[in-house]
This record gives C-alpha cells, structure tokens and sequence, in this order.
C-alpha cells in the first residue's frame, strides 16, 4: 500500500532529524570497567570490586550542539501527532473501501515505526543532557576529597549542574507532551544517579570533612533533580534564569520522587559510611546496608583510604576466614591504584569523545551544504 511505504519514508526522515550517535569506547564516556580478577574469592564477597558497570565496552552516545534539543522535541511531538493520525486514516480507509478488503487494513506497523522514533528522540534528549553535564563530573574526580578539612556551600560542580540540566529540562518540558517529557525526567534521574555514584565510587580517598560537603552536594542535587517534573521558565525573569515552579502542580509526580529518594539513597549512605569511625564501621554497615556484601564493605574502606592491615582486618570481623580477607584486602589495595589510572585515561577519553563529535558534525554540515 503506497500510505504505508510513504509513511515508514516520514519516519525515516525524522529520525534523521536527530544528532548522529556516536560510538564510543567506555574510556571516552567515564564507564571504564576497573574490574580486578577476584575469580578465586567465594561468592559472599561479591565477585568484583568498585566497577562502572559496562558490560560491552562501548557505549552510543549523543552530543546535542546547543539549541538542537529543539529539533529533537519538535521530532518527538510530530512523530505523537503522525501516530495518532495513522489511526484515523486507518478507519477513514475502512470507511471508504469495499467491504471484503477492510480486514486487510492494518496499519499498526506504521503506527509503532513513530512510537520507535519518539523513543528514540527521548533517549537522544537523555543522553544529550548526560553529556553536557560531564564536564562537571570530571570536577569531581579532578578535586582531592582526601584533603578537604572545611565544609562550605555547595560545590562549584554542582552550580555548573544546575546551570545546564534547568534551562535544558525546561526547553524540553515546554516543547513535548507531558506524558513524554515525564518519562524523559524519569530517564535522566535515573541516568544521572547510576553515574554520579559511579563517580563517587571511583574517588581515591575521602575526608571527613569530604564526605559532609559531598552530603550537602547530594542534598542540593536530590532538590534540583525533584523539581526538575515541575521546571518553567521564571516569567519575571529578564536574563532568562530559569525558575524551578510550575503553573500548575508544584508537586512532582509520587512515583518519581519514590524513584529519585531511592536513587540518591544509595549514595548517601555510602557517603555516610565513609565518614563513620573505623571502631564502629563494621555494625553500622551491617545495621544500615541491607544485603551489603563483603565487596560493598571494601567499597567504604578504600574510599575511607585504610591500607591492607586494616582492611583484613576489617574483612576477619565482617566475618570472612583469615585467608579470604587477605585475598579480598590485596584486590582492594591493587584496585584503588587502578581507580587512580582510570580518572587519567578518563579525563584524555573525554577530549577524543568531544572531538569526534566535533568531527562528525563538520562532516554533517558539509554534506547538507551540497543538498
């Protein structure tokens, strides 16, 4: 049927519209895999130490050049208005064909080929704002949580955060339907907390002190992101800021605010774990960290910077056997020095991933110059 041809060429079209992934090894995103081989420990100490989960290596990502998640939005909200309109030219061909052929109009495949496109588009806008937001990810590994001695305000990471994911989330959310722009917000928080406590966990070590201003960084950022369902641009605003207030509901949907609380959980406890005395490490984590392996546990001593003695030591008192704390003891000391290596290889992946997609876009612009 030439509808249906002429339809799935539409779609096509408009998934061209978005930004050319990239594929890029896990070194150039911040997901270096820093597993230590720990196949001979038993498996109650948990089989792996501190690792970004990146199970291929390589990773698509998506760099949106400023002003084009307008495009993308505009993509999403055409490929909604094209789907719900192949449902009634459906029914109007039902309506207008002869009668023995009206079983044979299905045009549900057509239908879904837009649903794919919108799902696409959400995961271009995920992925876009989780680059832009790198750069203040680095920060954090670039700065010496293990000498800190002073709390203060937030830290300067997190302004950079909110001054890039609040004017970006209320483009989005102003150009999108509702129903989609909360899936989107419910994507990147989920996106965000997996790699804000893969960065906490890639850290070398961490103050006291340290662990009190990543706390209050925590805090402000749980705040941003819970309102993030709610963000409008600030009417009385005259330098464009962005305001986190809504016209309507001021109160974000019960289900995300579950999802993003039990996100950010995960690292504040870690956090406070790092900050607690060695004497009574062992029976808060116990007490606090339901289902907490003995790789967990090793998790806060290398962030807490304790050597090898004390780590077996602490390991013997979780309850491993002399042997296995160890083993496990010497896998935690090598792969702190691993995690050292990593922020390196981190920091020089980020430039090839940026310039790539700097080359890719060239390239894009000089073919359309030639259209």
């Amino acid at each position: 049927m030439a509808f249906k041809d002429t339809l799935r060429k539409y779609a096509s079209v408009l998934e061209d519209k978005f930004p050319q992934a990239l594929n890029i090894t896990g070194a150039a995103i911040g997901c270096i895999n820093i597993n230590v081989n720990v196949a001979s420990l038993p498996s109650s100490f948990g089989g792996r130490v501190d690792s970004r989960d990146s199970s291929s290596g390589v990773a698509r990502v998506v760099n949106i050049p400023p002003g084009e998640e307008v495009t993308v939005c505009h993509v999403i909200d055409t490929c909604e208005y094209c789907a719900d309109t192949v449902e009634a030219l459906e029914d109007l061909i039902r309506d207008k064909i002869h009668e023995k052929l009206k079983e044979k109009i299905d045009m549900s495949e057509e239908q879904e080929t837009f649903h794919d496109v919108t799902a696409k588009g959400i995961r271009v806008l995920v992925s876009g704002l989780e680059q832009q937001i790198e750069p203040a990810l680095k920060e954090i590994s670039k700065k010496d949580w293990g000498s800190l001695d002073v709390v203060g305000e937030e830290s300067a990471y997190v302004r950079s955060m909110h001054d890039a994911i609040a004017p970006f989330v209320e483009t989005v959310q102003g150009l999108i339907p509702s129903s989609y722009f909360r899936n989107f917000c419910d994507k990147f928080a989920a996106a965000f907390t997996s790699s804000y406590y893969n960065t906490l966990i890639r850290q070398k070590r961490i103050s006291e002190s340290g662990t009190q201003q990543l706390l209050l960084d925590v805090y402000n950022l749980k705040t941003l992101l819970l309102k993030l369902p709610v963000i409008e641009k600030s009417k009385s605003s005259t330098d464009g800021s962005v305001d986190l207030k809504s016209p309507g509901s001021t109160i974000p949907p019960a289900m995300y605010t579950k999802m993003v609380t039990k996100q950010f959980a995960k690292s504040e406890l870690l956090l406070k774990l790092v900050g607690t005395p060695p004497d009574l490490l062992i029976d808060v984590f116990k007490a606090q960290w339901s289902g907490g392996t003995a790789a967990n546990l090793q998790t806060v001593m290398n962030l807490k910077g304790m050597n090898r003695k004390e780590q077996t030591a602490m390991l013997e008192s979780f309850g491993l056997d002399s042997e296995t704390a160890q083993r496990g003891a010497a896998v935690g000391s090598t792969s702190s020095t691993v995690t050292e290596h990593v922020q390196i290889l981190q920091e020089k992946g980020n430039d090839v991933a940026a310039n790539l997609s700097q080359m890719r876009q060239k390239v894009d612009d000089f073919r359309k110059a030639f259209r």
